[in-house]
């Protein structure tokens, strides 16, 4: 008997030692984020080493673009029409997210910040080289993705759409019936941008 339950110790205690990484990554748990929930904190540079911190973009919605960069011509036409109709009024903090927790080992980060900044997007580009937004949203990176964070820092919104103007002026409207959701208001507050200060520590790798 006692033999048995030694067995049965051993084994449960092996389970758990297995589960403990499939539960953690990068030392922290990740689950799902549903709609209405607070979205995953990130603190992400772009191509230029700016920094893009989701606490301090609380205020007014922030639209996230991604997918695969072989849909980046894709993601380019949602881009364009955004930025037009909120990006550049300042409705909205407008951003594309590259998923960079893969990317092929022979390539240096330099070497794919390059190629990005030669793209030239019409808005900012943030390279995810943790996947922090793909983990959040377990995101399908084949075809292009339309994530809205209200201005409580709350998932409003995950599409995954081709672009079409039908599809886009649907998706649109929605995005416009957050800009009256502010506290304490009733009409579209527009907060300026805030300065994203230096940051802490060392930067990425940028080769």
């Amino acid at each position: 008997m006692l033999k048995n339950t030694r067995v049965v110790f051993l084994v449960t205690l092996l389970l758990a030692l297995f589960m403990i990484p499939c539960a953690k990554a990068d030392g922290y748990r990740y689950y799902k984020v549903s709609m209405g929930m607070p979205f995953v904190y990130y603190d992400i540079e772009d191509i230029y080493h700016q920094r893009w911190v989701s606490t301090y973009l609380r205020g007014k919605p922030v639209v996230i673009l991604t997918g695969h960069r072989y849909h980046r011509y894709e993601i380019l036409k949602w881009a364009e029409t955004f930025r037009q109709e909120y990006g550049l009024p300042g409705h909205v903090h407008l951003l594309w997210v590259v998923n960079l927790r893969k990317f092929p080992w022979s390539t240096s980060r330099g070497t794919v910040i390059k190629q990005w900044r030669d793209f030239n997007a019409p808005v900012p580009v943030l390279m995810d080289w943790n996947g922090t937004i793909g983990k959040a949203l377990r995101v399908n990176y084949n075809i292009p993705n339309i994530i809205v964070i209200d201005a409580f820092g709350r998932l409003a919104m995950h599409e995954m759409h081709t672009y079409t103007p039908e599809v886009y002026a649907a998706v649109s409207s929605r995005i416009r019936s957050l800009l009256t959701v502010n506290p304490g208001v009733a009409n579209p507050v527009i907060v300026p941008d805030q300065i994203v200060p230096p940051p802490l520590g060392n930067k990425a790798d940028s080769n």
